[in-house]
């Protein structure tokens, strides 16, 4: 049974996913004075928990177990591909990291010179008003200054690495890499948060935003197809599923903003198949669910001669671009935390160890063999179609990784350290819980989906704001990025549906 909501809708926008880029988005419509309709899957309670932080270390965290997601997925590709979501207001932020590194000049220039299919229709310049939006928000620890391919934010609290790292930071920024505190997310901020992180995008942007008269949520809703006009020339309602009782909800709009994930906002386009889009909405030149992309990660344990600082963590940049393969880089952050703080303070050094952890997060290049589609042969448990999702890291990438490890070891060594390798290994595909580049932005429809402002080239009112639309994935967080991008997008959107431009 299908019912219609009308009167707040009608003349607004539905926002999709209740992420960071969904609020973000939302953020931006209902500053500008849109009515914005946003569609939750999730539960209200689902997404409790409690984080208690401080100074920036994790004391104490409840939150559900993240396991990989097996209903309607059939995966293909690499052996051991992970999914991995998260039902819930706020969505996968219940157990982000909460590391906000911005994009670099060198990581646009990187996707250009590796070619026209990899080029952003967008550059560094378009997105400094809105990590400057979105930052303040966020209240971030990390460096004030610029470092080699990362540049400075707006942080709310400047942090320095300790003396124990200024031997291995000379010596990296003398061949162009930094050596910088990771820049985190109420990273040196006393917190008690009652859901699973200490950033969940619905607590922290959405319930305070939830008083505007120009907010209203819809919780449990799982969107299903965007209807398409023919006659209108773009889309003028959303429909959504009841998660309990599968019953259809039409929610007509003038605007759609997508933010439900690199997998399933290009399974709702998939799933959208009007007369004019028989293979997905938008799709004219068959690129939707193509170059998806990830970031292989590998984790690094050493012990060292003398001891090492771990608060603040350490991020330490990736090789300048004359010295690495284009798209092909990795950066490497330190392992931090309450355990090591309390095993530092027993052995009488507090804040520094001889045991040092890493994540080393690098890249692959897109390519059209990736893909994310419907699976004709399987059904989810709420009887939409499965999806497909293959995915194989070219060899390049792992061979990426292993050199930043050595890198690493190289920096640690040339300090008198004398690093040993305890463990090293390069996690299944997934793990990184990275996934873009589905629906990605090219001035091209033959290599792109979206135009320069996040739009479907051939739906002029949807916008596609999280990671899907992302061109190239360099070896930092997406997270912050995403939510730039869908401030800038959702801005812009709210500017022309002002002046009745879309």
């Amino acid at each position: 049974m299908q019912s219609e909501i009308l009167s707040h809708s009608e003349n607004g926008v539905v926002v999709i996913g209740s992420g960071p880029a969904g609020a973000a988005a939302t953020l931006a419509l209902i500053d500008q004075g849109v009515n914005v309709t946003l569609v939750e899957a999730g539960r209200p309670k689902s997404a409790l928990g409690l984080t208690a932080r401080v100074a920036g270390i994790t004391m104490a965290r409840i939150h559900r177990p993240l396991n990989p997601r097996q209903d309607g997925v059939t995966i293909t590709g690499d052996a051991g591909t992970v999914l991995y979501e998260d039902v819930a207001p706020g969505g996968l932020t219940n157990h982000w990291s909460c590391a906000v590194p911005r994009f670099s000049s060198d990581d646009f220039e990187d996707s250009r010179r590796a070619g026209e299919k990899f080029a952003w229709p967008v550059d560094y310049v378009d997105l400094v008003p809105w990590y400057d939006w979105v930052e303040p928000k966020l209240c971030i620890s990390g460096c004030e200054r610029d470092a080699p391919q990362l540049p400075a934010g707006k942080v709310t609290d400047a942090r320095m690495l300790a003396s124990t790292w200024r031997r291995i930071a000379d010596d990296a920024e003398a061949v162009g890499q930094g050596v910088v505190p990771v820049p985190y997310t109420y990273g040196a901020r006393t917190t008690l948060t009652l859901s699973g992180t200490v950033f969940n995008s619905f607590v922290r942007l959405i319930k305070p935003a939830r008083r505007s008269r120009h907010l209203k949520i819809r919780f449990g809703a799982r969107a299903i197809q965007l209807e398409w006009s023919g006659a209108a020339k773009r889309v003028v309602a959303v429909l959504v599923q009841d998660v309990q009782t599968n019953s259809t909800t039409r929610i007509p709009c003038r605007a759609v903003v997508l933010a439900a994930g690199a997998i399933n906002t290009t399974k709702i386009l998939l799933q959208s198949t009007p007369l004019d889009f028989p293979e997905g909405l938008g799709n004219t030149h068959g690129v939707l669910g193509r170059y998806l992309h990830d970031h292989p990660l590998g984790k690094l344990i050493v012990q060292l001669e003398s001891p090492l600082a771990f608060l603040p963590a350490a991020y330490v940049t990736r090789l300048p671009l004359n010295r690495s393969t284009p798209l092909y880089a990795a950066a490497c952050l330190q392992w931090s935390g309450a355990a090591r703080l309390m095993r530092s303070v027993l052995n009488g050094r507090p804040g520094e160890s001889q045991s040092c952890g890493f994540s080393v997060f690098g890249t692959m290049a897109p390519a059209e063999s990736n893909f994310v589609q419907l699976d004709g042969d399987r059904t989810a448990s709420d009887g939409s179609p499965a999806v497909k999702l293959h995915i194989t890291y070219p060899s390049e990438s792992s061979t990426t990784l292993v050199a930043a490890r050595d890198r690493l070891i190289e920096l640690l060594d040339g300090a008198g350290l004398k690093p040993r390798t305890e463990l090293w290994l390069i996690d299944a595909v997934g793990s990184a819980i990275h996934y873009a580049g589905t629906c990605r932005m090219h001035k091209s429809p033959h290599f792109g989906m979206l135009d320069g402002w996040n739009r479907l080239h051939a739906v002029p009112n949807v916008v596609v704001a999280d990671s899907s639309a992302f061109t190239t994935g360099p070896e930092k967080n997406p997270v912050l990025t995403a939510m730039a991008l869908a401030a800038r997008a959702s801005h812009r959107l709210a500017e022309d549906l002002r002046a009745d431009a879309v």
